[in-house]
């Protein structure tokens, strides 16, 4: 299993194998730099000389000639590692989607989905769809579905919530069940809840 997380994560993870993926080493990590988009691409986006489009197409060019060096590739070792032993990367990005370490997540995926893997990697630290809100019986059918399908599974023991083994969550999310290429539920979307604020406490 793969994982993918930002630095700022670091003390809340007991992951065996840790790897950063960065330019600069990172203290008690192993460092995986070829993994890392190049430092003027990075630069550039960074500077927001580029946009996300260019720089997606950039870093997986990099990431495409990485790969095709073999026995040599990194990229390619650490593919096939993964499937067999539970690795982390951290990046030093901030949590959100727009990140070198998203790409690098989906070339990982796609290696995967290549080769016939069922295995996904993934983003602790992406940063969360928008909120979307199920109708109460949408909710229940979806459950309902979770409990009979052999790709969902307890996070945790005890842990009440599902997660997929494909789409990763459980919950407004998933659209389309990636195994059998169609929706799994046909949605329809309850109006917003509005949060009704509390009145301010007197004096604050």
């Amino acid at each position: 299993m793969l994982y993918l997380d930002t630095l700022e994560n670091l003390a809340q993870d007991n992951t065996q194998n840790r790897f950063a993926i960065s330019h600069e080493a990172v203290a008690g990590l192993r460092h995986l730099p070829e993994l890392t988009p190049a430092a003027e691409l990075l630069q550039k986006w960074e500077a927001k000389q580029i946009g996300w489009d260019e720089f997606q197409r950039a870093f997986k060019a990099q990431l495409r000639a990485e790969y095709r060096q073999d026995e040599r590739s990194r990229l390619k070792g650490l593919a096939k590692y993964c499937l067999a032993n539970e690795v982390t990367l951290y990046s030093p990005e901030p949590a959100g989607a727009q990140t070198y370490r998203a790409i690098l997540a989906e070339v990982i995926n796609s290696i995967w989905e290549r080769s016939g893997e069922p295995t996904r990697a993934i983003d602790r630290a992406a940063e969360p769809a928008e909120e979307s809100f199920l109708a109460a019986e949408h909710r229940v059918q979806m459950a309902e579905i979770a409990d009979k399908c052999q790709f969902f599974q307890a996070k945790t023991v005890g842990d009440s919530r599902k997660s997929c083994l494909r789409c990763e969550h459980l919950d407004a999310r998933i659209y389309t069940c990636p195994k059998i290429g169609k929706p799994v539920i046909d949605y329809k979307w309850s109006p917003p809840l509005i949060v009704q604020q509390p009145p301010a406490a007197p004096g604050a």
